[in-house]
């Protein structure tokens, strides 16, 4: 009888351990799905952000106008804080993101900004309206990102 007891014992014991054998292989599946819709949600947002700069510096090459218009984004993709940043150089525009600080993280997306533009600005998720403007200043269209500010 006692064989039969320490047979018991021990399938419980390999049991639980494939237990969490397997629910840990579950978690690291959910968390690797998770990040993907993640990265997938900030590059949506960072082609709508260069969608935009795109039309406003069109406008503002056309018209010799001053736009600005207002993007209301999420605070966080998932649970993860995100950036946005525009950048330039002498070929051209292109908006940047990634998670984490905008000032020590390095861009996990970069999406163009077609024609020839000057670029510049952080948004930094976590509070306020994305605000991008775009006036004409002799060069070409200059675009500028950053908090919306009332008034």
């Amino acid at each position: 009888m006692p064989s039969e007891a320490t047979n018991y014992f021990y399938t419980i014991i390999v049991m639980g351990t494939i237990a969490f054998m397997v629910t840990g292989a579950f978690d690291t599946q959910a968390a690797g799905i998770q990040r993907t819709s993640e990265r997938l949600e900030l590059n949506s947002m960072l082609q709508a952000v260069a969608a935009e700069a795109t039309e406003l510096a069109s406008l503002t090459e056309a018209t010799g106008a001053t736009t600005k218009v207002s993007m209301r984004l999420p605070v966080v993709i998932g649970r993860s804080y995100f950036w946005i940043r525009l950048r330039s150089d002498s070929s051209g525009g292109w908006v940047e993101g990634g998670f984490g600080e905008p000032w020590t993280g390095e861009p996990e997306y970069t999406v163009e900004i077609p024609g020839i533009v000057s670029a510049d600005g952080t948004y930094k998720g976590g509070y306020g309206t994305l605000s991008l403007n775009c006036t004409d200043q002799g060069a070409g269209p200059v675009l500028s990102l950053g908090r919306w500010k009332d008034g």
